[in-house]
């Protein structure tokens, strides 16, 4: 039944999907109630493998919509926002119906995770990373969305959406809860208790306890298991499948033999259909020397002679301007978290005070030469923390959430004074089949 997941989850007891029900599995698998501990570990991949899938498709959404980039090759639009300016707008309802999806099959490995005999390796694995990705999807929902459903348990059930300070909270509790069942970091491909500390900080600038952001970046910032990128070579490095970094926290592996998942095709592909190019007035503009000179990511992220291109995914030999080659682009390292994260974090919740010392121990690491005054007032500072962001995250769909963020929607373009955009709209389609009760619109549609 090709249709079967589309409107999500949460539809699924509607009497016009009555018929379909017994459908949702084949009649040839086992249920959650039944799976042993001996399958557990291959569902924790599947996961794992959903995950991928589900970042990719979500990848470009912070850059687009961030006024990033200009049309590729292969695509042409008019306004970033209008992508989302409506309650129809495709590019809602793909990502409302990836996530509900995916936590569909999430919570079926915790239920199966929660009935095994015994909390044996694979168990306690199963449930940390269940818990984890389950705060990973709510939080790029809830992002987007502000408010959704919550789903604790997999439901057949219209489950209402949830206040926005709700899905916080769940978001976490699952991390906390994650960390009681993950490990010390001993592989950057499966999560861990770094990562889950990682994780929280952002949750934590998010939300506004700047003490806890701080708290939860320090821990990953004073572990001796990771290190800044201090060259140009180290930070191409992270992107290219089979270079260990010391830098990466958490990323997903993108081991495949099929269904390859190759970011590098949305914005530099071989074949030149790709969508995305950088924003011209980035070309210049995004790696000028303001604060430092020498910036090692800029050779790795753009090279002028091809300007239609971003290199920061390489897709192979240093061709086309690549900076750094790549005998297997299609198994390349999919990035989540990285120290960086933790720096830019922390100095974003310290404020202009505290934060500028912050700010120079990392842009020492990512400048030849730095250049900070002694002191910044508030814009200032705010404006050098969304700069070094986007210099350090330009490609990896961070912009959009980081203007967000910090209500920063002076430095759009095409805004046009349209807030209500901060909140993407509740797909029109799930709101026809549950009612309005259940899920109200978000303000503006």
């Amino acid at each position: 039944m090709k249709r079967i997941f589309i409107f999500g989850v949460l539809t699924l007891l509607l009497a016009s999907c009555s018929s379909q029900l017994d459908q949702i599995r084949p009649k040839d698998k086992i249920s959650s109630d039944a799976v042993n501990e001996a399958d557990l570990s291959k569902l924790t991949n599947g996961v794992l493998n959903r995950m991928e899938s589900l970042t990719v498709s979500f990848w470009c959404d912070g850059d687009y919509l961030g006024e990033n980039f200009t049309s590729g090759p292969g695509f042409d639009y008019a306004d970033y926002h209008g992508e989302i300016a409506s309650s129809s707008s495709s590019w809602a309802k793909s990502r409302w119906q990836t996530g509900f999806v995916a936590l569909m099959h999430i919570n079926e490995l915790l239920k199966s995770a929660n009935s095994a005999a015994s909390e044996s390796a694979a168990t306690i694995q199963a449930k940390g990373t269940a818990y984890f990705f389950r705060a990973y999807v709510y939080y790029q929902l809830v992002t987007r969305f502000g408010g959704v459903p919550i789903l604790r348990e997999p439901s057949m059930g219209v489950v209402p959406i949830s206040p926005e300070a709700d899905v916080w909270a769940q978001i976490i509790a699952d991390l906390n809860e994650a960390e009681k069942y993950l490990e010390p970091v001993s592989n950057v491909y499966r999560p861990s208790d770094e990562a889950c500390w990682a994780f929280l900080s952002k949750v934590f600038l998010w939300t506004g306890d700047k003490a806890k952001a701080i708290e939860y970046a320090d821990k990953v910032i004073n572990s001796t298991k990771f290190v800044l990128s201090k060259t140009s070579n180290e930070f191409a490095g992270m992107y290219v499948a089979g270079q260990a970094s010391k830098e990466i926290v958490f990323a997903l592996a993108n081991k495949r033999s099929t269904s390859f998942l190759r970011i590098f095709e949305k914005m530099n592909d071989t074949d030149a259909s790709f969508n995305y190019s950088m924003a011209e007035e980035l070309r210049t503009g995004l790696f000028a020397d303001k604060n430092g000179t020498g910036d090692i990511r800029k050779d790795p992220t753009y090279n002028p002679a091809f300007p239609v291109r971003i290199i920061k995914f390489p897709n192979g030999g240093q061709n086309m301007g690549q900076f750094i080659a790549n005998e297997d682009p299609s198994a390349s390292p999919i990035m989540v978290l990285r120290l960086a994260d933790a720096y830019l974090t922390k100095a974003e919740a310290q404020g202009a005070s505290a934060g500028l010392a912050t700010m120079k121990t990392f842009m020492e690491s990512r400048y030849a030469s730095v250049n900070l005054p002694a002191s910044m007032n508030d814009k200032e500072f705010q404006n050098l923390v969304l700069d070094e962001n986007n210099r350090e995250f330009y490609a990896e769909g961070r912009r959009w959430f980081d203007i967000k963020r910090t209500k920063r929607t002076d430095l759009y373009k095409t805004w046009n004074g349209r807030d209500y955009l901060l909140y993407w709209p509740i797909p029109q389609d799930e709101i026809d089949l549950v009612g309005k009760e259940a899920y109200p619109q978000n303000p503006g549609y």
